[in-house]
């Protein structure tokens, strides 16, 4: 066996050119595949935090009839008791923190034109205690109580040509279905990691929208924060259980889980990886057919050299052994220069980044769940993966070739010329 690893490692080398045009195509592949895993895994993971931390937390209340009807955020199916829910969810000590919101659909105007918003309306200080929308706030995030205030998020407020220090006028049906308008001054633009709060969000104080909205008290939903887990699992596990003891205790209220709405957020993503993966496969193909070029090449330039093999005692076996550690050899150099190339293109996203913002403008993320810079993960698995999946299809490559050498008859291969 050593004579064979000896004597297809010298091979392997001596065609050159095709030996590294075949490694280049396969690191290309691997490298791409372990790549945009990590990629892949980033942004899974900073969809997953923006879920957190800036949209839903980690489970999120209401009443079942306003949950039924939660496209059109009604205004009459308000919590029934804000105050014993929170105290109740708060005995929980896996509860960080917990706030209010109420939702509405508004229309928001530059006195030129107007666009239809989702708008909600928060406790600013407990907000901030659940969310993390004011760490990213350029201006204020509701400070100061001398005017109506309005915060928006960032590619909203340049669709409509307003920055902090302007005025937009909100206008909204009340919760007894009066029409009402008002002007807000912009405190903030949210520059966030969350694409659609960047391009619709709209916040207001309850200071403002109890008068403004005529809601008396009235809170749609409550948010509530846990103790961050290291563990993914462990973070949805906890907030499954709260949400299902909630439901118990209120059977009225609906509360939606993170790790309910995690679970889907991940199947989602999994469709998009599978379509991914296909692109790199279909790489790793081209690259199988010239491993199996080469080896073939490498068969029908060394007939007599075969021949000779034959004539000096080698088996059919051993001719085909040969070809085949030939072709393993070019999987497995390929494999590890994909794997240092993958490891290149994962350590360039875990510490530098994939700047989607300046790549891509001011576009609405493109269905992508995450913006501003793009951040990789590391994933020994899947380099592991693609190093094996790589020897193989080379190894299979390999076989037709290899196969070939053997049956040569010791007698044609030596009159070969």
């Amino acid at each position: 066996m050593g004579t064979l690893f000896r004597i297809a490692w010298r091979n392997v080398w001596r065609h050159g050119k095709r030996t590294a045009l075949t490694v280049i195509t396969m690191a290309f592949g691997l490298g791409m595949y372990i790549g945009v895993g990590s990629m892949l895994k980033g942004m899974d993971r900073g969809g997953l935090e923006n879920i957190l931390t800036l949209t839903d937390s980690s489970v999120r209340i209401s009443t079942k009839a306003y949950e039924d009807e939660r496209r059109s955020s009604p205004l009459e199916y308000g919590l029934p008791d804000p105050r014993a829910l929170d105290t109740a969810v708060r005995k929980d000590s896996r509860v960080q923190a917990t706030t209010f919101r109420t939702r509405f659909i508004g229309q928001l105007s530059n006195g030129r034109d107007s666009i239809p918003v989702m708008a909600v309306a928060v406790d600013p200080v407990g907000d901030a205690d659940v969310f993390e929308l004011e760490k990213f706030t350029v201006g204020s995030w509701f400070a100061g109580k001398d005017a109506r205030q309005i915060v928006l998020g960032r590619v909203l407020a340049k669709d409509l040509g307003v920055k902090v220090g302007d005025w937009v006028t909100l206008a909204a049906r009340t919760r007894y279905e009066a029409q009402n308008a008002d002007d807000f001054l912009v405190a903030g633009l949210i520059d966030s990691s969350e694409p659609s709060v960047n391009s619709s969000g709209v916040y207001i104080s309850f200071a403002d929208a109890d008068n403004f909205l005529d809601l008396e008290g009235l809170r749609t939903e409550m948010a509530v924060r846990m103790v961050n887990r290291v563990n993914l699992k462990d973070l949805m596990a906890d907030s499954d259980d709260l949400a299902a003891s909630v439901s118990a205790r209120f059977p009225a209220l609906a509360a939606k889980s993170f790790g309910e709405v995690g679970r889907q957020f991940l199947e989602i993503a999994k469709v998009k990886s599978k379509g991914t993966g296909v692109i790199i496969v279909i790489i790793l193909l081209i690259a199988g057919v010239g491993i199996a070029n080469t080896v073939l090449m490498s068969v029908y330039s060394r007939v007599r050299e075969i021949g000779v093999l034959r004539a000096f005692g080698f088996k059919p076996k051993a001719i085909s052994r040969l070809f085949l550690i030939e072709g393993g050899l070019i999987g497995l150099i390929g494999s590890l220069a994909g794997v240092v190339v993958g490891i290149g293109m994962t350590a360039y996203l875990v510490y530098v980044g994939f700047p989607l913002d300046s790549m891509m403008g001011d576009g609405a993320g493109f269905g992508m769940p995450i913006w501003g810079t793009l951040y990789g993960e590391w994933d020994v698995v899947s380099m592991i993966q693609a190093a094996v999946f790589g020897v193989l299809v080379a190894l299979l490559a390999s076989r037709s070739p290899a196969k070939k050498a053997s049956k040569l008859e010791v007698t044609d291969a030596l009159r070969f010329v």
